[in-house]
């Protein structure tokens, strides 16, 4: 969640337009939506505080359908949702940097002593925000995708009849 943040107030400080320009690089606005945040969670998840059982010492979704809701539910937010806003917001940012390298103002008249030092500057600036946006969101979907795919794997094969040597396997 605080890749996203992160990575959304990169892109509003790239924008265009003042209004949008102004929300970003503000503690005061970091704290209520990191206050934001935390509320969003507890509301999406909250219901676990009511639907969970301590069972055998772990804490788990009551049977039934619930405890499907709950595991989807979760497959689809870590899973899905969570890389898929990552690379989203990686390539608007992408996008609105490339569009202020092209809106700079070059004032006319002056001839440039060194145009190439200072586009290799940007260039080379442009590409540190690239490979950076890129590794983002390769750990976002490094982090989150395999973890979705086996809560998905483990709902779907959970009746089926599995022997030791594959039980064991997939502990």
């Amino acid at each position: 969640m605080l890749f996203i943040c992160a990575t959304d107030d990169r892109y509003l400080s790239t924008l265009h337009s003042v209004a949008y320009r102004q929300w970003s690089n503000r503690v005061d606005l970091a704290y209520k939506l990191l206050l934001a945040c935390a509320l969003l969670w507890v509301l999406i998840l909250g219901h676990r505080l009511v639907f969970y059982t301590n069972s055998n010492g772990y804490c788990a979704a009551q049977d039934g359908p619930y405890a499907l809701f709950d595991t989807y539910l979760e497959a689809v937010l870590s899973g899905v949702f969570s890389p898929l806003l990552v690379i989203v917001l990686a390539c608007l940012l992408i996008r609105s940097v490339q569009n202020v390298m092209q809106r700079r103002v070059v004032p006319t008249g002056v001839i440039p002593t060194e145009p190439k030092a200072n586009q290799s500057h940007s260039q080379q600036a442009n590409s540190q925000l690239l490979l950076m946006l890129l590794l983002q969101s390769l750990i976002a979907i490094i982090a989150y995708v395999p973890y979705g795919a086996a809560v998905i794997y483990f709902n779907i094969t959970a009746q089926w009849s599995k022997s030791s040597v594959r039980q064991a396997w997939e502990l």
